[in-house]
């Protein structure tokens, strides 16, 4: 019995390794946090809505096509085309994950036309509307993607219509703003 315990720490942190996405995983987990951003906004002690988003540079963008790589096994081909579709996008807008609550259902409604909210990215002195649209992946898929994403939130993608490449090196601001509040939040 006494062997046996010796040797189950060894045992435990073995099989904690072998799991096939568990390489890089907090690597990866790192980078997003340090590509996100978030706030709450709460009118005394009712919560209004909160968000947490993550923007979708260069070296984001291939952080994630690498990670659904290895959970899809894409072939060569299929893998370079999703590689260059998404770089391709990049060079034409910026783009941001967003993770959005309010208790409220009638107010998640940021992809609505007549939505009550509106979303700006301001870089290098400039200011750029955001279109959101819901973002089309299951909740265990964009947990293994975006940690921070709960099942009460809604998962969205907003489009800016800038270039990625021209706010990848300033520290852009996220505004949310409508009737139940205005957060901002600072990227690094």
């Amino acid at each position: 019995m006494m062997k046996i315990l010796r040797w189950l720490p060894l045992l435990l942190a073995l099989s904690c390794t072998t799991h096939p996405h568990s390489e890089g995983r907090e690597a990866y987990f790192s980078k997003i946090e340090q590509h996100s951003a978030g706030d709450k906004q709460f009118a005394g002690l009712y919560h209004n809505f909160e968000f947490r988003a993550t923007i979708l540079t260069h070296e984001i963008s291939k952080s994630i096509h690498d990670r659904l790589d290895k959970f899809y096994e894409w072939d060569q081909f299929e893998e370079q085309e999703k590689l260059n579709e998404r770089m391709q996008e990049l060079s034409d807008k910026t783009k941001m994950w967003l993770s959005f609550f309010t208790p409220e259902r009638k107010n998640d409604n940021l992809a609505n036309k007549i939505s009550i909210w509106k979303i700006y990215l301001e870089a290098n002195g400039q200011r750029y509307e955001g279109r959101p649209y819901k973002a089309n992946m299951n909740l265990d898929e964009a947990k293994a993607l975006f940690p921070y994403h709960s099942r009460w939130a809604t998962a969205y993608y907003v489009d800016f219509p800038v270039p990625t490449a021209e706010i990848e090196n300033s520290s852009p601001k996220l505004i949310i703003t409508g009737p139940l509040g205005r957060r901002e939040v600072q990227f690094q």
